[in-house]
């Protein structure tokens, strides 16, 4: 296992300094945006473009990366994200920066197919679970860490998008300098929604409104943070809280999940997520960590609704449906994220900044009320054959590539890789060369 991680760790590192750098842009814009008087209607469209980008590239890269190669894609889309957060810095064009954001999203989404094709390829089956885990922890600590450079520099000058761009063009290279062969890109099937949500009605309804919330909260939650009179350093800790939170009860209520049953547990998250959403909703001249225990707490609950809802919807499929549904369910969750900023920006518009988190507590109840009638009427899973619990990377950082690591995918046929002896040979050679 340690060889295995030793060989993935130029791939962690890239997947690290990217989402350093995107996580710093991503609060910067929102604040700069703010601070210059855009509306927040506005606001919600421009960082909706993000999500936009990132289900084309899900759509189309893998043909990109299938006929360029690897290495080749990785530094076309690291120089395109880093010249993409530089436009922001130069110029100030809300339109424009729409325009910027679907191209840094389609980059990034691109970037990371990259390089989960990679860990797909390079994991044996056995590991897979684990090299999961570290994949959750790298993508949650560097997004929530990029949300504190924040603070480094003044949101109206251009330091910190240059920061954000040189982050992303190092991004490029652990990647360029590592010798590691460059993988096949199997396609990814998809079922349709129909049938998805035939299989599992509450899984996918989950996934979509989760994906509102997580859209909601990435574009909006800074303008949220500094409507109520947050500085950038606030701002940062009420993000950061969020984030990490988010890490930090994944396991406990993944638990929790496996021994009880699911729709239940997701009722009860759900809940819980709209009574903090009121409590943040209300929150005025407070003490900073009163709100960023709050924060922790809410982004805990609720950064872990997806991961619940990919887990029911996986206890009704046979273990060839897994992946192509898991892909299905993660574009719906995209989608969810592209409306989320638009609609919930319209709230934020109408009942002021308690609008956004009014607007999560809606929806989390939505949910809650839906599986209550799912469990009275859907049919029923013995809690002892429920699939196992497995936490996914930060859904705003993860692509249909990402599914497969997934060790409820071991079954599918489409993830066998055979090696002939040259081809093992010089794996060992790759492993012991990073």
């Amino acid at each position: 296992m340690i060889r295995t991680l030793a060989s993935l760790g130029a791939l962690f590192s890239s997947m690290g300094i990217l989402l350093l750098g995107g996580g710093l842009l991503g609060t910067l814009l929102a604040l700069r945006m703010g601070l210059e008087g855009v509306p927040a209607q506005v606001i919600g469209l421009v960082m909706a473009c993000y999500s936009v980008g990132f289900v084309l590239a899900t759509l189309v890269s893998a043909r990109i990366i299938q006929a360029v190669g690897h290495i080749r894609c990785f530094a076309a889309f690291a120089a395109l994200s880093a010249v993409s957060a530089l436009m922001h810095g130069l110029f100030f064009d809300p339109w424009l920066w729409a325009l910027m954001r679907i191209l840094f999203g389609f980059s990034v989404a691109s970037l990371y197919m990259v390089t989960e094709s990679w860990l797909n390829d390079r994991t044996p089956r056995e590991y897979r679970g684990q090299v999961l885990s570290v994949y959750v922890i790298v993508t949650s600590l560097a997004l929530g860490s990029g949300q504190f450079l924040i603070g480094l520099w003044d949101v109206s000058g251009y330091q910190l998008f240059s920061l954000a761009a040189m982050l992303l063009a190092l991004a490029l290279v652990p990647v360029a300098l590592a010798r590691i062969a460059s993988p096949e890109i199997r396609p990814t099937r998809r079922v349709g929604l129909r049938q998805l949500y035939d299989i599992s009605p509450l899984g996918t309804y989950t996934a979509f409104a989760s994906g509102i919330i997580n859209g909601g909260f990435f574009a909006l939650g800074p303008v949220f943070a500094a409507a109520i009179g947050f500085g950038a350093n606030a701002v940062a800790t009420f993000m950061g809280s969020a984030i990490l939170g988010g890490l930090f009860l994944q396991y406990l209520i993944g638990r929790m999940s496996d021994r009880y049953d699911r729709r239940r547990v997701i009722v009860a998250v759900t809940v819980l997520v709209a009574a903090l959403s009121l409590a943040m909703a209300t929150l005025h001249a407070v003490p900073l960590w009163v709100v960023a225990v709050l924060a922790g707490l809410w982004g805990g609950f609720n950064f872990t609704v997806y991961a619940l809802g990919l887990a029911l919807a996986h206890d009704f499929m046979d273990a060839d449906e897994r992946v192509p549904a898991s892909a299905t369910l993660l574009l719906v969750h995209g989608v969810g994220m592209i409306i989320g900023p638009v609609v919930l920006s319209q709230a934020m518009g109408r009942f002021g900044e308690q609008g956004l988190f009014l607007g999560f507590a809606v929806m989390a109840v939505s949910v809650a009320l839906f599986g209550w009638y799912r469990d009275r009427v859907g049919v029923a899973i013995a809690v002892d054959t429920q699939e196992q619990y497995h936490s996914p990377p930060q859904t705003m950082v993860s692509t249909p590539l990402s599914v497969t690591l997934d060790p409820q995918a071991e079954e599918d046929p489409q993830l066998e890789f055979e090696f002939d002896e040259d081809e093992a040979e010089s794996l060992d050679v790759n492993e012991e060369s990073v």
